[in-house]
């Protein structure tokens, strides 16, 4: 049984639903209309990506100089090579050259003993022509006759010994001239196979120098868009600054670490940078000072507060840090007195892109300042 109370609890059941369901709709609409805080790496998020360029760049083209000179050490232990190949095949040749010229010599000498062969030969035919009793009949002697057929006899095993000894040395002698030959053409292709190593080396060695002096421009194209950035930046905090006066650390705990650096603070800022410096004055002051890093540039900080719920205005109070917008990065200083000429004095750091500590007068004008 339904009763007049139940009806009553449903009906505020639905309307509880609608209302939940709209006020769910408007959380919707303000998350989306919300502005977003623009994505950045640090108050020098350009300086410090193209710091990380040069960096890089640096470090390509000093591998490419160590890659340089190994190359340049190859090609140089190939160059002794060449001339090793080069005078082994030079040797190689002569021996050949030397060959050749024995070979001829006792080719030379092969046709003299043919000669005298065939003279004896002609000696011994005429005398084979004579009847034996002839030939003892010219003789003085018998003994003198054996004496003549046994001189001819040397002189033929003299000469046919000599032919066969030629012989065997031409053919000794052609043989080690194939081989050498054979060797020259090994050598060559040796001679050839290290020339073509070195011309592939020197091509190498070429296009690495190439490449060096391309990064070596890299860095000389992105270091001079660093100053002119830096420049433009240190212009525009000068313009609306006075009665600048540097020296001292303003107690800052980092004052003497390498600059520029990428070494982050508590606060998630880089250190000697301007953002580091006011993060740290609210923070020793006893004051809360929320993890701003990798939330924005200088320029971004008002924003970034305006987030957090932090107040943010035109009014300066001393401690609060001062924001000037204008810029690719902005800046941000801390508020250290009230002047009260449309001015307020201020202590910083980075102002002039030097990473240094100073205190300047500035004026009140187009700043915002976060009351922390």
């Amino acid at each position: 049984m339904i009763t007049e109370g139940d009806e009553l609890i449903k009906s505020n059941k639905i309307k509880l639903t609608a209302i939940f369901g709209i006020v769910a709709v408007f959380v919707s609409i303000f998350i989306s209309l919300s502005p977003k805080i623009a994505r950045a790496d640090q108050f020098d998020e350009q300086i410090s990506a193209l710091n990380k360029k040069v960096s890089e760049a640096n470090a390509i083209a000093d591998a490419k100089k160590a890659e340089s000179n190994t190359l340049k050490g190859k090609i140089a232990s190939i160059e002794a090579e060449v001339a090793a190949a080069q005078r082994q095949l030079e040797l190689t040749n002569l021996e050949i050259r030397k060959t050749q010229t024995t070979i001829e010599k006792n080719n030379e000498e092969m046709n003299k003993q043919k000669e005298i062969l065939k003279d004896n030969l002609r000696m011994i035919y005429r005398q084979g022509s004579i009847s034996p009793l002839e030939v003892v009949a010219s003789s003085k002697n018998l003994s003198d006759f054996v004496a003549q057929q046994q001189y001819l006899g040397a002189i033929k095993n003299k000469v046919d010994d000599n032919l066969d000894k030629i012989d065997k040395l031409k053919k000794e002698l052609e043989q080690k001239k194939g081989q050498l030959n054979a060797q020259s053409s090994q050598q060559k292709e040796v001679y050839d196979g290290i020339a073509a190593k070195r011309a592939e080396q020197a091509s190498i060695l070429a296009r690495t120098q190439g490449e060096e002096a391309n990064y070596r421009n890299v860095v000389k194209e992105d270091s001079a868009k660093i100053s002119e950035l830096k420049r433009q930046q240190a212009a525009i905090i000068s313009s609306y600054s006075s009665n600048v006066r540097y020296g001292g650390t303003g107690s800052y705990p980092w004052a003497n670490v390498d600059f520029p650096n990428n070494y982050p603070d508590p606060w998630g800022m880089y250190k000697r940078q301007c953002v580091s410096y006011t993060a740290w004055k609210v923070a020793s002051s006893g004051r809360s000072m929320p993890y701003w890093g990798g939330r924005g540039n200088a320029n971004q900080w008002d924003d970034n507060a305006r987030a957090a719920g932090i107040p943010v205005d035109g009014n300066p109070k001393v401690g609060d840090v001062a924001v000037n917008n204008s810029g690719y990065y902005g800046h941000v200083m801390y508020v250290e007195s009230i002047l009260g000429n449309g001015k307020v004095r201020v202590s910083q750091y980075n102002a002039n892109w030097d990473g240094s500590y100073s205190v300047s007068d500035v004026n009140i004008a187009g700043l915002q300042f976060i009351h922390f």
